[in-house]
């Protein structure tokens, strides 16, 4: 639920794919709006991994030892839940006889670790940071009301060149973010001067702030 024009600090990336894309990192931190990308060898620690039976699977296959099973499955070490998730079998001893786990008789549940948002597709992880500092939300804003001032000029039918006025009104907030990236929002939109001004009518919801803006070509 964080629009895509809200930057955010970093991006954890599974350390093994580091050869692999370490040269698209710029790509990257662009297209996703991410300040940094990390590189870590030991993703657990910004996630968590529950690993259960997969009861259609093995309902029939252990029978009374289903819940033997799925108490060692709470109990399996680091190394063996990573073999599970890259498909390799692992051996377990079950009612005293050693029995083959493939991948397909669990269930690897993940889920973030607070602050941090998890996503995973064929065992390749990455993990944003998705805490939000002032600076962070005030550039946010910044972005956003970019966007909506871009929206503004295409609705007044302004050629791309044309040098504009930015009249605003908001809150103390919206004005700090103005404020702090006024040169950014000039030379994306084209704007001059930025000015305040009360009875404006066009209103916006930026990133929860209710701002009022319009633009004069000049």
């Amino acid at each position: 639920k964080i629009k895509v024009r809200q930057p955010l600090s970093e991006a954890l990336i599974d350390g093994k794919n580091e050869t692999l894309i370490a040269d698209l990192v710029p790509l990257i931190e662009e297209e996703l709006n991410i300040k940094n990308v990390t590189f870590v060898d030991d993703l657990n620690e910004y996630m968590n991994l529950s690993v259960k039976p997969n009861f259609k699977v093995v309902g029939k296959i252990f029978g009374p030892m289903i819940k033997e099973f799925q108490a060692k499955l709470e109990s399996l070490s680091e190394e063996d839940v990573n073999k599970l998730q890259k498909g390799t079998s692992i051996i377990m001893e079950l009612g005293g006889n050693d029995k083959e786990i493939t991948s397909d008789m669990v269930d690897i549940r993940i889920s973030s670790k607070e602050g941090f948002n998890v996503g995973m597709e064929n065992n390749n992880f990455i993990i944003l940071n998705t805490e939000l500092t002032e600076e962070l939300i005030m550039e946010g804003i910044a972005r956003e009301t970019i966007s909506k001032v871009q929206q503004l000029r295409k609705n007044n039918n302004f050629d791309i060149v044309d040098r504009i006025k930015l009249y605003y009104n908001g809150d103390d907030e919206f004005v700090n973010a103005l404020n702090r990236y006024m040169d950014y929002i000039k030379s994306e939109t084209l704007a001059v001067d930025i000015i305040e001004k009360d009875n404006l009518s066009e209103k916006f919801d930026l990133n929860g702030h209710e701002v009022y803006l319009t633009v004069e070509k000049i």
